[in-house]
């Protein structure tokens, strides 16, 4: 008999681990790799996803030899997984091929599960019924059971992660709005201050702490958590806390009584919910616009390149150099000299881990194989401590780690003198891009994506597709010097970037090229102009 549970809808999540349910049972999909796959359809459900976009979400700089029949391997895997009732030659309604690529029929996801919660929390609220918008925000958040797309790795999954998590801090933003607005302000305090220490870089809920604190008679808490904003700001991305939170400090300075956001009456039509845009891009998939719960949503305007000034707070950066680390190059040229070649392979572990490439990797791999072989031929064959001759095997093992001692230490000099990525550049750029997403205006204050100005935030190395000078873009690896013309009047006569993807999209640079750069790059928003 057949499986009835084979035949149920299906409910997938991302918005953790990425899972599939068929009536609330687990589906096995399979390994990590196949389970990515269907994360990359995910991101753009009932869209097609080309092959080529599969393979380089999932496997990036290391595609696999022939990609399109690796992917045709995975795809028949999700199918007989997601729809096993299926025969094999018969073509299926759940995951298909089209001439665009594979497009998944989700039908329920809980990423556009959460999404509709709010819009139906926001629309409660506007129409004055704040218990069952509170409930049904509470709701939405309560579909996050972890890290969104858990365990998946890679430039797409990452910024459709962050993506999401921005989402998630706007939701906080609008739920614990609704909840000031009922007056239930003394139990805010505390999960307010959770979510300030989940996200610091949401002036909005520290705002809303303060709001919180201010109304339960703790006015010098809530001044407290003004002066921790302005120094973590100042300390971080060196630049003023915004003027949100500045109202509202100078409002409970004067002890003023601050209003809650006020609530349409009752019967007012809800402001529309504009549903996200279309791209054939799973990164484009989650815009890095802010989205409509955001008090000042951002429209795209009219461009006009306009160079910004330097901040004046703190202690500037000098503007990039690149150099030489020499202190590294010394470093990893006397590690295998000092410890006789036995240490060969320590640099290019510590590189391995700070610049996480495999290619990295490769070198270090082979320095513990010949390790390892010079350490065997010294033990398999020993001649007496009393002789006074070397057997065979001694003989290769000093010639070989005679060898070793100088090959090591050049080649780890030459990759040391090569700057390479670190675990510090890469928390850096995330935080760099995450106030960029939430505050535009700051992230051009501070010189986010402009090495050539003097700056007080070290961003990790992001170069801005908006407002970089041809010179810079033209340092950037890959990128010449016409090429990097080209983008500057591309963004000029065709507007503001959006995302990496588009510099591929508008043809102006090779998909390898984007997709080898897109770590480094950042497309902040050009200042909103008047018409």
């Amino acid at each position: 008999m057949t499986d009835q549970s084979a035949s149920g809808p299906l409910r997938f999540e991302v918005l953790g681990p990425v899972r599939a349910f068929r009536e609330g049972r687990p589906v096995d999909l399979g390994p990590a790799k196949q389970r990515a796959v269907l994360a990359v359809l995910l991101l753009s459900p009932g869209k097609p996803v080309p092959t080529h976009r599969i393979v380089d979400a999932v496997w990036g700089d290391e595609p696999p030899e022939n990609g399109t029949n690796v992917v045709q391997k995975y795809v028949a895997g999700l199918r007989r997984a997601l729809d096993p009732e299926r025969s094999p030659r018969t073509p299926g309604e759940l995951l298909t091929l089209t001439d665009g690529g594979y497009v998944l029929q989700t039908g329920a996801l809980d990423a556009e599960d959460f999404r509709n919660r709010l819009a139906r929390a926001d629309a409660e609220r506007r129409a004055g019924h704040l218990e069952e918008a509170a409930r049904i925000a509470r709701d939405a958040l309560d579909l996050w059971h972890g890290e969104a797309l858990g365990g998946l790795t890679g430039p797409i999954f990452d910024a459709a992660r962050t993506r999401l998590v921005e989402e998630r801090a706007s939701a906080c933003e609008l739920w614990a709005e609704i909840e000031l607005s009922r007056g239930g302000f003394a139990g805010l305090v505390s999960e307010l201050s959770r979510l300030v220490q989940e996200f610091p870089l949401r002036e909005g809920l520290r705002a809303q702490l303060m709001i919180a604190l201010h109304r339960s008679g703790r006015q010098a808490e809530a001044l407290a958590v003004f002066r921790d904003a302005r120094e973590y700001l100042l300390d971080e991305l060196g630049v003023e806390p915004g003027e949100r939170l500045q109202e509202t400090h100078r409002q409970i300075l004067r002890n003023e009584p601050i209003p809650a956001d006020p609530a349409p009456p009752a019967g007012t039509a809800p402001a529309p919910v504009l549903p996200a845009p279309v791209s054939p891009s799973p990164v484009a998939a989650y815009p890095a616009s802010p989205q409509i719960y955001s008090p000042q949503p951002y429209s795209p305007q009219p461009y006009s390149p306009q160079p910004y000034p330097a901040p004046v707070l703190g202690i500037p950066l000098p503007p990039r150099r690149d150099g030489i680390p020499w202190a590294e190059v010394i470093l990893a040229g006397l590690v295998p000299v000092v410890t006789c070649g036995f240490g060969s392979w320590a640099w290019f572990a510590y590189a391995t881990v700070q610049r996480r490439a495999l290619r990295e990797a490769i070198p270090l791999v082979c320095y513990v194989a010949v390790w390892a072989t010079v350490i065997f031929l010294w033990l398999v064959d020993p001649s007496p401590l009393e002789s006074d001759y070397t057997t065979p095997s001694e003989d290769a093992a000093i010639l070989l780690q005679l060898l070793l001692i100088p090959v090591s230490a050049v080649h780890g000099a030459i990759l040391a003198a090569i700057p390479g990525d670190s675990r510090q550049a890469r928390a850096q750029r995330y935080m760099a891009r995450q106030f960029a997403m939430i505050n535009p205006d700051g992230a051009r204050q501070a010189g986010i994506g402009r090495p050539d100005l003097l700056r007080t935030f070290d961003d990790g190395g992001l170069v801005d597709l908006n407002h970089a000078p041809v010179p810079e873009l033209a340092r950037l690896r890959g990128v010449s010097p016409i090429e990097a013309h080209h983008i500057a009047l591309d963004r000029y006569q065709r507007g503001p970037f959006t995302s990496p993807d588009e510099l591929a999209q508008r043809g102006l640079l090779p998909a390898r090229t984007v997709r080898r750069l897109t770590p480094w790059l950042v497309c902040v928003p050009p200042e909103q102009t008047a018409l």
